[in-house]
């Protein structure tokens, strides 16, 4: 009785490792994809089987033309008043993707995942004082924060969302490279470690700056914005 079930334990194993994908670079596949971190494809091979690599590029990109006005009250000169707008908003999530993909049963739909994003991701605005040159030099501030205008008004500031390299660790139900057929779907949900936030700007002083970066820090709970959350679905094709 023994012997029979390891001979059916035996050949249950060989017939799990025989259908599973796939020896080093044995299977290739390609994908597009959608999520929190914009629109994206990638292509994806087969290391063992239980192991998958891919690679790819993400892009999330925002932008608005359209411009808010205000006025702001100018330094040192009591009841003097500068009008503005802020424009050229916009969001840029440039990030390149390599990841590998873990299945605890070859032949199953569930895997874990590691893996790293390198991109700078971006948020920032422009803005411009309306006739400027009558009061050169003059500087204007939103509560405590005060902005030194260009020679000819305009002003800017950029938010840099945390590091450029992001590792990241999710759970994903779909094969990477489909196996029954040649086309599959994915779907992702982990979470990237982005790195502290920080706004830059030439024309923000440096106790502005200060006051900004770190009362992100302060009116949040520590380390919250420091991940991004993270869903992706995707669509994949088996090349080979």
């Amino acid at each position: 009785m023994k012997k029979k079930l390891s001979v059916l334990f035996l050949c249950g194993i060989m017939a799990i490792s025989a259908d599973a994908q796939g020896r080093l670079f044995e299977n290739w596949g390609a994908g597009i994809n959608v999520g929190l971190y914009g629109v994206g494809v990638q292509g994806a091979t087969s290391l063992n089987p239980f192991l998958t690599a891919r690679a790819g590029f993400d892009y999330l990109g925002f932008s608005y033309n359209g411009s808010v006005d205000f006025s702001a009250d100018v330094m040192g000169m009591p009841g003097v008043t500068l009008d503005g707008d802020v424009s050229d908003f916009s969001m840029k999530f440039p990030n390149f993707k390599a990841m590998i993909d873990f299945y605890p049963v070859p032949t199953g739909i569930f895997s874990i995942t590691a893996g790293l994003y390198i991109g700078s991701n971006r948020i920032s605005a422009d803005g411009m004082v309306h006739n400027y040159y009558l009061y050169p030099n003059a500087e204007f501030g939103f509560e405590d924060i005060i902005i030194r205008p260009n020679p000819d008004g305009s002003f800017g500031a950029k938010l840099k969302l945390g590091n450029v390299i992001k590792p990241y660790l999710g759970i994903g139900i779909g094969r990477t490279i489909p196996k029954e057929s040649r086309i599959g779907f994915r779907f992702e949900l982990g979470l990237v470690y982005q790195g502290k936030m920080k706004l830059e700007s030439d024309n923000i002083s440096d106790a502005g700056l200060n006051l900004v970066n770190n009362a992100a820090e302060l009116d949040v709970p520590k380390g919250l914005l420091e991940f991004w959350p993270m869903m992706n679905f995707s669509l994949t094709y088996r090349i080979k």
